[in-house]
């Protein structure tokens, strides 16, 4: 089974981040929830020219990915849960809510830790909301984040499946949570009891402090409620919400080459 998923995981990865952005892109096209106020074409061109960086980087540096740090694992019998004998079921789900937690984590720390911050503030300086911030990460956090998240997989010994399976979750529902969609209020109070919807995470790419310092949800709500970070809604509502950060507004400003030497600039 752990070849058959090697064998077909960079086509669902594929599947995930074009079908996965195509849909949510044609969404937002055609039923937009807020008027955009940045050219498309230049904040298309760095969170796209990053998620290219992001990915070279990544291959280059680090020996296993994801699911290739699982497979191994498993082989070798590493990790706590070789020790305990779960049914298979049981095994993915709790894999899979272990590495939502784990993301979970890492984002809430980015935000508490000045020198993270550093690095995870180029997520936030985009000046519109769309699906492509989901894309818009600097490639030292892109690394730092995969790492941890390598680490965790190898000491717990997650199911190779649970693994490919949150990773091609977290990616198309990235795009879903960034998208400047708006989901009925019915539905979107049924779906935000346990899942995060753009409503929801719009909130945390506010130019508010306290309201960015919440909701830090990738695909799961759960842990913003349960470690108290949760807000329903901006207190200027999804209309007046402004996003990005109080100190960069300048379209010029967060260019590529800018987004790139941001961190070393305080």
């Amino acid at each position: 089974m752990a070849d058959a998923l090697l064998g077909r995981a960079s086509t669902w990865y594929l599947v995930a981040l074009i079908g996965g952005f195509a849909l949510v892109a044609l969404w937002e096209t055609f039923r937009p929830l807020r008027t955009l106020t940045v050219p498309l074409g230049p904040r298309w061109l760095a969170n796209f020219g990053l998620q290219a960086i992001n990915q070279t980087l990544l291959v280059a540096a680090l020996p296993l990915m994801a699911l290739g740090a699982a497979v191994e694992a498993q082989a070798r019998g590493w990790g706590l849960l070789s020790l305990v004998a779960l049914p298979d079921a049981a095994a993915l789900l709790l894999g899979l809510v272990i590495l939502d937690a784990v993301r979970w984590a890492v984002h809430a720390v980015c935000h508490h830790w000045p020198w993270l911050w550093r690095l995870h503030r180029v997520h936030h300086s985009d000046l519109d909301y769309d699906c492509t911030i989901g894309l818009r990460f600097h490639p030292l956090e892109a690394l730092l984040s995969q790492s941890v998240l390598l680490l965790a997989i190898v000491a717990l010994g997650l199911p190779p499946l649970a693994v490919l399976l949150s990773d091609l979750l977290t990616i198309a529902h990235g795009y879903f949570a960034h998208g400047n969609v708006g989901l009925p209020q019915r539905l979107d109070a049924r779906l935000r009891r346990w899942l995060v919807t753009p409503d929801l995470h719009r909130v945390h790419h506010s130019v508010q402090v306290n309201e960015s310092m919440s909701n830090f949800g990738s695909v799961l709500a759960v842990w913003d409620r349960l470690f108290g970070s949760w807000r329903a809604a901006p207190g200027a509502g999804q209309q007046g919400l402004v996003i990005g950060l109080a100190e960069l507004r300048e379209p010029h400003a967060l260019t590529l080459p800018h987004l790139l030497w941001m961190p070393m600039r305080r």
